[in-house]
């Protein structure tokens, strides 16, 4: 029995070592953003010891990276059933429930590994987060300050303080915060792009734009940096070009507003834009322009250099007097269409016609505090000379069926254009009525693009696009912009409108 004993431990004590082996490849991996190498090895490990807490906890930070937020659970789950004291498994699967919108669920959960670890600067760090998505500013600041007095080495949460300090309007607080956070680590690709935004928020645009180029270093969601041996297009003139697209259609309207200029420069230019722009691009632009949709890059012998959409400003835009340059209208809908649009929403009465539009799916942070309810808005825009038209993209047609229950007030559709997919047809709707209400979204985007009078109802968050204070934009000459004046509270923003 003894020795049998001896060498049962033996054999544990070999598999601990070839676990511990797996386990450090596996981080090696995971950690170089080999993530596919990184699963494979997990999975082994959890095949020799199903109960291995820390490669469950791991699966479930690898699972959370490639959005299987349910797997990611599950894991977490079982590590922390396997070890109740488990604080980082309880504030990775905050993490999950943050990133699937579930807010109360992730401050639960940082808030146990916090009670678990008091000194644990990370959950602080993690719950200020979602505390500042809520728009509880001075709670998230205390959570901050917590976690920097624990870790005051951390540039992540200087940077990410400096955006609360943004919101509550300390704006040099705000850049102090980026300087140290980029002190403590020049690398830190989300210090520069802060710094960069609040820049531009200023209008501070020459040492802005440069910033911005480490965009694509962040974990923001704007797309995949473009692998080509050509050069970046600097602004030489006669050379072809090939300018491709980056982030949300939104920003390839606005950034559209600069195709003239780089066309006059260029010999040849190509455009790689959503596959739901070229129609109105086509028509809007000068002739020999090709254009390709995203899923379909320029093949490289067919250009000399290439620049992303975001990229323009830096070389057209190095300060305010230069959007002067751009036309106030640039895109140009289908005239005829929109006529007949027109005629068969009024019916022969003699009303006018508002388009509206209320939500916004960006899945950018804090991109909620945007919406508004159809409810809001409509019962502070409707007339007895008033017809409300939709242009909100996506399914809504409950939401306007609980509207005329609730409130007997109708909104108009048109079922022949789907405002998501058909842009061509929704910016011939857009300029078929005589004003538009919207929230920030992509509607206000190409209202703005078309030249149409355009009333933008903007969040107590500040949006770099928008300026400061501005009642104007320069981006678009028709725009009106309206500033929510306290967080959550849209009534008396609707009320300038009306």
């Amino acid at each position: 029995m003894s020795l049998a004993f001896k060498n049962q431990n033996i054999q544990l004590s070999e598999q601990k070592q070839k676990i511990q082996l797996l386990l450090e490849a596996a981080v090696e991996r995971h950690q170089n953003g080999n993530l596919a190498a990184a699963n494979m090895i997990y999975e082994k490990i959890r095949k020799i010891d199903p109960d291995n807490v820390v490669a469950l906890q791991l699966s479930g930070v690898l699972a959370c990276q490639v959005q299987q937020y349910e797997a990611s659970l599950s894991l977490f789950s079982r590590a922390i059933y396997l070890k109740p004291d488990y604080a980082e498994a309880y504030n990775n699967r905050g993490i999950t429930f943050k990133n699937m919108g579930q807010f109360d669920d992730a401050l639960a959960n940082y808030s146990k590994a916090i009670s678990l670890k008091p000194d644990y600067a990370e959950p602080f760090n993690n719950r200020a987060l979602v505390l500042e998505e809520l728009g509880r500013f001075n709670e998230a600041m205390i959570n901050y300050e917590q976690a920097i007095s624990l870790n005051p080495e951390s540039a992540e949460t200087y940077s990410n303080r400096a955006l609360v300090l943004k919101e509550l309007g300390r704006f040099d607080e705000a850049m102090a915060d980026l300087n140290k956070a980029i002190a403590l680590d020049p690398t830190y690709p989300e210090a520069h792009w802060n710094k960069a935004l609040q820049l531009l928020l200023f209008g501070e645009f020459e040492e802005g734009w440069p910033l911005c180029e480490w965009r694509w270093k962040t974990k923001q969601q704007i797309g995949t940096e473009l692998t080509t041996s050509k050069p970046r297009w600097s602004g030489e003139a006669n050379k072809r070009v090939f300018l491709w697209a980056e982030q949300g259609i939104g920003d390839e309207i606005m950034y559209a507003s600069l195709i003239p200029e780089l066309a006059a420069t260029s010999s040849k230019l190509i455009v790689q834009c959503d596959e739901r722009l070229i129609p109105l691009f086509k028509r809007s632009f000068v002739d020999g322009i090709e254009y390709r949709c995203r899923k379909s890059p320029a093949l490289e012998d067919s250009y000399d250099c290439h620049i992303p959409m975001g990229s323009l400003p830096n070389i057209f835009r190095p300060s305010l007097d230069s959007f002067s340059k751009a036309s106030k209208a640039y895109l140009r809908c289908e005239s005829e269409r929109s006529q007949e649009l027109r005629k068969t929403l009024l019916k022969g009465e003699a009303k006018t016609l508002i388009g509206i539009s209320w939500n916004s799916s960006s899945p950018i942070a804090g991109a909620h505090h945007r919406n508004i309810t159809l409810s809001d808005m409509a019962q502070h825009l409707d007339g007895p000379n008033v017809k409300l038209v939709n242009l909100q993209y996506g399914d809504v047609s409950d939401e306007i069926a609980k509207l005329r229950e609730d409130h007997g007030i109708e909104v108009a559709e048109v079922s022949e254009i789907d405002n998501r997919n058909d842009i061509d047809g929704l910016a011939a709707l857009i300029m078929a009525c005589d004003q538009i209400v919207s929230i920030d979204n992509a509607t206000v985007h190409l209202a703005g693009a078309l030249g149409a009078n355009t009333r933008v109802l903007l969040p107590f968050n500040r949006s770099w696009q928008w300026g400061l204070e501005r009642s104007d934009s320069y981006w678009y000459g028709s725009l009106q912009l309206h500033r929510q004046k306290k967080p959550g509270d849209w009534k008396p923003t609707l009320k300038t409108i009306k």
